[in-house]
């Protein structure tokens, strides 16, 4: 358009009309003037117009959360109420005055700067820089600009509604003209997205073109509504130009988004868009009130005709953009109904009053379908749809009928909305989880996760309108008429021709129904039944577990509704049995056990039939983890037995069933099992039952279990009879033995077990047990209770403290199962024998009864039949023994072993037996060991004990046959080495003890041996060192020991084996001259005696040999 159209006259000009057109003005009517300028007055002090100029102000784009409108806008003016309120004069225009404004020359000049200006913003937007300003002057200059447009629309409004300018409906037909002609699709598209931040400072010219055309269109409309001779025609034909153009704008938007983000945006580009949106919606009722039409008549026929124009092609592909957009767009106007007239934010204002009709949800939803929406698609669409259903207006069965009609042949599907391979869908672990999932997913209000499958959004949606419709009075027949649809789609045939995908879209729809009902008698029953159609025989593996899934949620829900469980348990374990009670599918049974039980309230409908076969043979196949489920729900039903509610209710009858079927399977499990319940449970069923013997048996592999039963008893509070003292004591020393004293069970035992009194009378310190050994503290003060002078007295009193040990150490040998005796908890328990034989001899033994704890002990750990055969120990049972062997022959020491001859037999073949299995290790002091202890040990009394052990040695070992040293003599030489290395030389008593016990023995191996053999070797140097011990040295009751077992051995050999004994003589002689020298006369005086009894004469070889032995000796 040309601007020589609009240029206006010069001022002067304008002001000669204004003062001609004033003076001729008063000239004709000066009385009617008169009036008008006291009228004026008035209006000059009591101008109620609005201290404002309403206008649009950005703040950025429209958001969800942006629920308020600037108070300098249209809406929070009242623009939104009839008759629309003005501003006054001095906001209208500020060049010109009030008098001046009324003055058609002024008027006819502001609309051509009106119309210029708004050229002028159409040029800059278009590229004409030439009309630009400098850059730092261009906010103000297109902010002026379009300013001086709204105000004139302003001025229009204010003359228009005072009858003073009649030209006014002209200028506004004109003005209306202009802005259709310039606004066409191209320059949508560079407006529709001109919104800004900074709002009004914004220096784009687009900006205060797109914003100026939104106030210009509104204030174009009141305009026309208010217009005499105006006809509704024109008004609605202008509201429809206008409304076509807003959807335009909103298309051009949609354009710009991808899909998943339109959940999230609204459809109105700024707050600006929303408002003028808003303003229409509340007034367009109003202005067609004759037509009755209301904005979403107008709305609808906009985005027809805006489908017809930019969504022409018939292709699903454009079809689908279009509904997609469609749904958006209706979404955004439909939450305008939040927003009071005066622009207030009250959510969900219009409540459930909205009639479907309003946005022909199922006619479009059904065109929706129709193009054949990919998931993601749905998954959009369903997410704009359901506010529309759920909180814009009432719900529409028709559109849930639509989509499951939809929806229902895709059941196998796996509605995945990527590319990829499809996977499964979602499923839940169990039949609890299942129910916890739609539980809260039905109790969101809305639906904006695309993480949903289409069949999921249907599912909720369905499930809220049931909701709805059950709060709804009236609309029982909608609701049924919902449900026949659905349950018309399920035969046998069709469900057992579900995949894995289906049953999981069947039980979560399944789910939502029965969640969104109060009351399930008369649904669960058929959802139930329709579900049983399912036979697990039926189906392959991967769907048995789907299916129990969804049976279990569906027991779940019966019993949260106390609903019977006997006719659907009865059946469901049917379906087990018929399959040999699948691990697999049993485990989905049981992992909803605790859920079923916690729910129960009296255990009276049928919760007993799950304690049933079937349980036992889950429990022995499955793994640990599964079984710990198991008893922790039985163990929370045991503890619900006690309830007033459940004891008047069926508590005999779940007893009775876990005596049935729990017990045996628990007396198992408490001796093979490991599991921390298992101790608990059986605490538990001894007060349940009253009968402890049930769970007596077989030591439990679990080392830990015996405490923590006795523990369980002790502390709990229904026990109706507590364990026997004997019993505490014998498993606390059984722990003590299988455990430690740190062990926390152990630790728990200990603090029961100082207060037994039993256990006090033995004046035990407390803090003693406190030490590396329990045990000995114990059977250290037991045996010192035997050794009291009133119990060393009175046998009753020892009878009974015997007792009292075997009772302590009942079943001893059953504590340790034989493939734990070679670990290290055989050492431990090898030294819990020595503990009690050395601290409780008197006690542990009793003569010709096989059954006490010495005579275990020895036959069935220390002098079993194999090693009494011959057969070498296996493992680290050598190393136990030796560690603990001094301790052994020392209890046994403390009895008497003279007089007795088993004991003297056991010490003997102890001996005997383990001696030579003791030499595994090349360290010679680690091998003698437990003799030089035992020398030690016993050179405090006479040294019998030590003189007895070391003859038994020597007496085996050292024995000479047809001139052979035994095969052990070595290993026993280097014994008798050590031992009298490890004499001090202030220890007369432990040499004169050791020189005793084997003096003799070693000077006959030395005799009689073979001068070749290895051990006369070793003999002899073990005499070098004995005799050279500074003990030996100073001890003179040691040598003259030492010569009198000489002169024994003259008198007794020499006759018989002169030579050998002139033999071992010399050697000895060689070795310690000294010692040998006071012998010499004997050794004459008692070979003289041998030739006298001979009665030959002088020997020869019997005076060579004293010859050779005075040289030695000389």
């Amino acid at each position: 358009m040309d601007y020589d159209l609009f240029q206006s006259d010069d001022d002067e000009d304008i002001l000669t009309a204004f003062n001609e057109a004033t003076q001729r003005f008063q000239q004709e009517t000066p009385s009617h003037r008169m009036e008008l300028g006291d009228q004026d007055g008035e209006d000059d002090d009591d101008d109620d117009g609005l201290d404002i100029l309403p206008e649009f102000n950005c703040s950025g784009r429209d958001t969800f959360k942006a629920h308020s409108f600037p108070k300098g806008g249209f809406v929070r003016n009242g623009f939104s109420q009839r008759p629309p309120p003005y501003s006054k004069w001095d906001q209208i225009c500020s060049d010109f005055n009030e008098d001046q404004l009324q003055v058609y020359a002024v008027t006819h000049y502001l609309y051509n700067e009106a119309c210029k200006n708004i050229q002028k913003l159409f040029a800059a937007v278009a590229g004409q820089q030439q009309l630009q300003a400098p850059t730092t002057m261009t906010n103000s200059i297109w902010y002026r600009a379009r300013q001086q447009v709204t105000q004139f629309y302003h001025l229009l409004l204010r003359i228009h509604d005072e009858n003073i300018c009649m030209e006014a409906p002209r200028f506004l037909e004109d003005l209306r003209s202009l802005l259709n002609n310039l606004l066409d699709a191209e320059a949508w598209k560079v407006l529709y997205f001109a919104e800004h931040s900074k709002g009004n400072e914004c220096p784009a010219p687009a900006y205060h073109l797109y914003h100026g055309v939104l106030e210009w269109r509104f204030l174009d409309l009141i305009l026309l509504n208010d217009c005499q001779g105006a006809t509704e025609a024109a008004l609605l034909a202008q509201l429809e130009h206008t409304l076509g153009d807003l959807v335009l704008c909103a298309s051009l938007y949609y354009r710009s988004k991808h899909r998943p983000e339109l959940i999230h945006t609204s459809a109105f580009m700024c707050r600006c868009t929303k408002e003028l949106w808003l303003l229409l919606s509340v007034l367009a009722p109003k202005w067609l009130a004759q037509s009755q039409l209301g904005i979403w008549d107008l709305f609808h026929k906009a985005m027809q005709g805006h489908k017809a124009v930019y969504f022409p092609a018939e292709s699903s592909a454009v079809s689908l953009a279009f509904h997609e957009f469609y749904a958006w767009l209706r979404l955004s106007l439909a939450r305008l109904s939040d927003y009071a007239d005066n622009g207030d934010y009250k959510q969900n204002l219009a409540g459930l009053c909205a009639p479907p009709e309003n946005f022909q949800t199922a006619s479009l939803l059904k065109q929706f379908l129709s193009s054949q929406p990919d998931e993601q698609q749905r998954r959009v669409y369903l997410c704009l749809l359901a506010p529309l259903e759920l909180q814009r207006g009432r719900p529409d069965p028709d559109v849930l009928c639509q989509l499951w009609e939809y929806l229902h042949r895709s059941l196998n599907c796996n509605f995945n909305a990527s590319t990829e391979l499809e996977q499964l869908p979602l499923t839940c672990p169990s039949g609890s989880a299942y129910v916890e999932r739609y539980s809260r997913l039905l109790s969101r209000d809305q639906l904006e996760d695309l993480n949903l499958s289409s069949f999921t959004m249907y599912a909720w949606m369905l499930g809220r309108t049931l909701k709805l419709l059950l709060a709804q009075q009236g609309k029982g027949n909608q609701r049924q008429k919902l449900l026949g649809r659905i349950f018309s789609k399920f035969s046998a045939a069709k469900l057992l021709a579900l995949n894995e995908p289906g049953i999981h879209h069947v039980i979560e729809l399944f789910l939502c129904l029965l969640l969104s009902h109060e009351d399930l008698s008369e649904l669960a029953p058929k959802l139930r039944e329709m579900l049983l159609c399912l036979a697990l025989e039926k189906l392959p593996p991967v769907r048995r577990i789907s299916v129990a899934k969804g049976h279990m949620a569906m027991l779940l829900l019966h019993a949260r509704h106390r609903l019977s469980l006997d006719d659907y348990v009865a059946k469901l374990l049917g379906q087990l049995a018929a399959i040999r009670n699948d691990v697999e599918v049993a485990a989905i049974y049981a992992g909803t056990l605790q859920a079923i039980f916690d729910l129960a309230d009296d255990f009276a409908r049928g919760e007993q039939l799950l304690l049933s076969p079937w349980l036992t043979h889950y429990v022995e196949k499955s793994g640990q983890a599964s079984q710990d489920r198991v008893w922790q729900a039985l163990h929370s039903l045991i503890q619900r037995l006690g309830e007033p509610r459940v004891v008047s209710g069926n508590a005999n009858g779940m007893k009775e069933a876990l005596q049935q079927h729990i017990l045996p399977l628990l007396r198992v499990q408490y001796v093979s099992g490991h599991s921390a319940w298992l101790p608990r449970l059986a605490a538990e069923f001894v007060s349940l039952d009253k009968d402890r013997e049930k769970l007596m048996g077989p030591e439990p592999a679990n080392m830990a279990a015996s405490a923590q039963l006795i523990v369980h008893l002790l502390e709990e509070a229904s026990s109706p009879v507590p364990p026997s003292s004997a019993t505490i004591l014998q498993v606390w020393i059984k722990s003590l033995v299988l455990l430690t004293a740190q062990h926390e069970s152990v630790a728990a035992l200990t603090a029961h077990v100082v207060q037994l009194e039993e256990f006090q009378l033995l004046a035990i310190d407390p803090t003693s047990l406190a030490g590396r050994e329990p045990l000995c503290a114990f059977f250290g003060a037991l045996g010192r209770r035997a050794q009291l002078k009133e119990a060393a007295a009175q046998a009753r009193i020892r009878m009974q403290l015997s007792h009292r040990l075997h009772a302590y150490v009942n079943h001893f040998e059953m504590w340790l199962p034989p493939d734990r005796l070679r670990s290290e908890l055989g050492s431990r328990f090898y030294s819990f024998l020595a503990i009690v034989i050395y601290n409780c001899p008197s006690l542990a033994y009793v003569r010709s009864k096989p059954s006490c704890f010495f005579h275990l002990a020895m036959v069935r750990f220390l002098l079993t039949t194999q090693l009494q055969a011959g057969v070498p120990p296996e493992g680290r049972l050598p190393q136990m023994v030796h560690k603990i062997f001094p301790v052994l022959l020392q209890g046994i020491g403390r009895l008497p072993y003279r007089t007795d001859a088993y004991l003297g037999k056991t010490l003997e073949q102890l001996i005997l037996h383990w001696t030579p299995h003791f030499n595994f290790s090349p360290n010679a002091k680690l091998v003698a060991r437990p003799y030089v202890t035992l020398l030690q040990a016993d050179a405090g009394d006479d040294g019998e004990l030590a003189q007895f052990v070391l003859q038994q040695l020597v007496g085996h070992f050292l024995v000479v046959l047809r001139r052979k040293a035994g095969n052990h003599s070595g290993l026993v030489i280097t014994l008798l080495q050590q031992l009298v290395e490890a004499i001090a030389a202030d220890q007369e008593n432990q040499l004169l003890t050791l020189l005793r016990a084997v003096h003799i023995p070693l000077l006959e191996h030395v005799m009689f041996v073979d001068e070749l053999e290895h051990s006369r070797g070793q003999v002899l140097s073990l005499y070098r060192i004995i005799v050279s011990h500074e003990g030996f040295r100073r001890s003179q009751p040691a040598r003259a020991m030492c010569l009198s077992h000489l002169r024994s051995l003259a008198e007794k050999h020499l006759a018989h084996c002169t030579y050998f004994y002139f033999q071992m003589l010399i050697k000895l002689a060689e070795l310690a001259p000294e010692l040998v020298a006071p012998l010499l006369d004997f050794v004459w005086e008692q070979a003289k005696l041998v030739e006298l009894k001979r009665g030959a004469g002088e020997d020869v070889g019997i005076r060579k040999c004293l010859q050779r032995l005075e040289k030695v000796l000389g």
